[in-house]
């Protein structure tokens, strides 16, 4: 089995976002050399300044759109592994296309410029955890493995009245992604293995920019919602149906897959802990005693899925790929909420 050790080139996909920047930093830690790919470079000045003390071990690729021939020839160009993480993250499409055609496209254009460049040994690819749920088990039974799969979205991404039709195309995105590039690596039988990483709610320190409060779609826009002053919700569910992992861990099972044979052709849950946004909530309480943290409210809705009281995920590869253990809830919102307090308090970054 191919590894990739330290001091090999490592192309992040998206490096400008949340994941690909904390990704992009644990990589540079571990001593590999990093090449980031931003749809503009003028979007990229947070990223460049947040890394420069690495030299020329970190450089930035633009490719302004993904799904165009060869976007990303030069990006990939004597990489010995890649990290795919670029792909729309809102949940406010209307249509299933508006995210499925830069998830889907996007990826697999990347997979056919992969297979055409013979020093790449490694795709390591971000899926979601909700590739994993509202699968063909009854999940008061039976434990929700890496190899099930979710039989309900793609089918509720097509119902444009359903009110929560933004979280069904972006979970079918993922999912439909997914598929697509698993089917590629079964029929076209490339050079370079592929490792599925399906994260959580991913939450922890930033190292993006962010210019204005984040939004209310995305994980550091939930955290934010809470911690807010004043905050932008009047309530915290006690619902504990939310699926949380620090945004560290699954840059770490991502590091830890270049080198581990166990990783190759498997799909990787990344959970850290299924808890409510009281519980958020609460951490924040005791951090932020002046802020105006909401209380819990049981009649405040928190957006779930069939089962997910109740529902168990194998997440054994990860815990042994992070030796042994994830970072705890209480770690993540806290490294998220004082990086989130610090851009607050400052007016936001400034690219």
């Amino acid at each position: 089995m191919p590894s990739v050790p330290p001091g090999s080139l490592v192309v992040v996909t998206g490096v400008n976002g949340h994941l690909g920047s904390s990704t992009a930093l644990r990589l540079l830690q571990k001593g590999y050399k990093v090449r980031g790919t931003v749809r503009s470079l003028s979007s990229a000045n947070y990223v460049k300044k947040e890394f420069a003390s690495f030299g020329s071990n970190f450089e930035l690729v633009e490719v302004p759109d993904v799904v165009a021939p060869n976007a990303f020839a030069d990006a990939v160009h004597g990489a010995d592994a890649v990290v795919h993480i670029a792909s729309p993250v809102t949940m406010d499409a209307k249509k299933p296309e508006e995210q499925y055609v830069p998830a889907v496209d996007g990826s697999l254009n990347l997979m056919r410029t992969l297979a055409k460049e013979p020093s790449v040994k490694k795709l390591l690819f971000t899926g979601s955890i909700g590739s994993v749920i509202m699968t063909a088990k009854d999940p008061t039974k039976e434990v929700i493995t890496p190899n099930d799969w979710n039989i309900a979205t793609e089918q509720l991404a097509n119902n444009l009245d359903d009110p929560l039709i933004g979280f069904h195309i972006y979970v079918g995105s993922k999912l439909v992604a997914e598929k697509a590039a698993w089917k590629f690596l079964e029929e076209d039988k490339p050079g370079f293995t592929m490792t599925s990483v399906l994260p959580a709610v991913s939450l922890g320190p930033i190292h993006k920019s962010i210019t204005r409060p984040p939004r209310h779609d995305v994980s550091l826009g939930w955290l934010y919602d809470y911690i807010a002053d004043p905050p932008r919700k009047t309530g915290a569910s006690p619902a504990k149906i939310t699926l949380f992992v620090h945004v560290f861990d699954v840059a770490d099972i991502f590091v830890a897959s270049l080198t581990s044979p166990e990783a190759d052709g498997q799909r990787i849950i990344a959970l850290g802990e299924k808890n409510s946004y009281a519980a958020v909530a609460d951490i924040l309480r005791k951090a932020y005693p002046d802020r105006k943290i909401p209380p819990t409210d049981p009649n405040e809705p928190a957006m779930g899925f069939p089962g997910a009281e109740v529902i168990q995920f194998d997440v054994s590869l990860g815990t042994k790929l992070l030796g042994g253990k994830w970072r705890s809830l209480e770690q993540m919102v806290l490294d998220g909420a004082k990086d989130l307090v610090e851009k607050e308090k400052k007016g936001w970054d400034k690219e």
